[in-house]
């Protein structure tokens, strides 16, 4: 089991490339909030899409292999473009609306989950300061996010691993492969 320290702050800051499917989090004299989802992902290749149409056109793309219905894309720096309807060949797909941002042969990342990377906030889970929770599910997700508890003092918190690891895991890029992740959750 790998275990990792963190020391939370008021902008929020991701865990490592957390494998298992459940975490362990313990904190010391503060509290933190946390929310565990999947990481955007690089997508192959470059798109382009405008705001007054659902179409997105891929260069160098490998859209057949990579996405699927329901699979949520969004431009280089995580911005939501929109939700893939279908998928027509490896160089074009078909959003459910309009694109909500336009890209111009620019890169694009992806999430099989069909939202985008949660980041931290103050809606997010509160482990209290001085617990243990021993049943923080990661799903799939296999990246947790966390800020400090506004008015609270950072301290350091843990992260434990706990179970077997998935082959496809986190933040390195590795995206299951298209299609596998029905009945999952993130």
């Amino acid at each position: 089991m790998a275990s990792y320290v963190y020391t939370a702050s008021s902008s929020a800051n991701a865990s490592a490339n957390i494998q298992t499917d459940k975490v362990r989090i313990a904190t010391t004299s503060s509290p933190v909030q946390v929310i565990a989802s999947y990481p955007n992902v690089a997508g192959t290749g470059t798109v382009t899409c405008a705001t007054n149409s659902n179409a997105v056109v891929g260069s160098s793309t490998t859209f057949t292999t990579e996405l699927n219905t329901g699979y949520w894309i969004g431009n280089a720096s995580g911005t939501t473009v929109g939700i893939v309807q279908s998928v027509t060949d490896d160089g074009n797909l078909v959003l459910t609306t309009n694109a909500g941002v336009a890209i111009s042969g620019a890169g694009y990342t992806i999430n099989p989950f069909g939202v985008p990377y949660k980041v931290a906030n103050a809606n997010s889970t509160i482990i209290p300061a001085n617990s243990v929770n021993n049943s923080f599910i990661v799903g799939q997700g296999n990246i947790v996010s966390y800020i400090n508890v506004s008015g609270a003092t950072a301290a350091p918190f843990s992260i434990t691993e706990l179970g077997a690891p998935h082959p496809n895991t986190g933040t390195t890029g590795v995206l299951p492969p298209a299609g596998s992740m029905t009945g999952q959750s993130s």
